[in-house]
């Protein structure tokens, strides 16, 4: 478990991306349910899923980088990250081969933008 605390000047950053991780996957399930009651609920699960397989890379890269015991370069980290889910879209097509695209990328699209967005906002605040 200690692999996984944060070390004393990465605390207030892992926190901050923690939780912006946390509000993007709060507003992709809220916008999951929105086009579920719209579209129905294969829409709602592709847009859930689309946003999953970019979230978790991103949840990996925070929890890594901030745990003061990364020796990785954060540009081969990004490159993981953006790998990862380039893995977890080609493993979506083809065990869900009739998922929409355009819902899973709208649920991705959120997943990749708003913990920036948060970020910034919370910084200007």
């Amino acid at each position: 478990m200690a692999k996984w605390n944060a070390s004393a000047p990465f605390s207030t950053t892992r926190t901050q991306l923690l939780s912006a991780v946390g509000s993007t996957a709060t507003l992709v399930i809220g916008l999951a349910l929105l086009v579920g009651f719209l579209q129905g609920l294969e829409a709602s699960i592709d847009i859930v899923l689309g946003g999953t397989i970019v979230l978790l890379p991103t949840l990996w890269v925070a929890v890594s980088l901030t745990s003061g015991r990364s020796a990785v370069n954060p540009a081969l980290m990004g490159l993981a990250r953006y790998t990862l889910a380039g893995i977890g879209f080609a493993a979506l097509f083809s065990l869900r081969p009739n998922s929409d695209p355009l819902p899973v990328l709208a649920g991705s699209l959120a997943a990749l933008v708003l913990p920036s967005v948060f970020l910034m906002w919370r910084q200007r605040h």
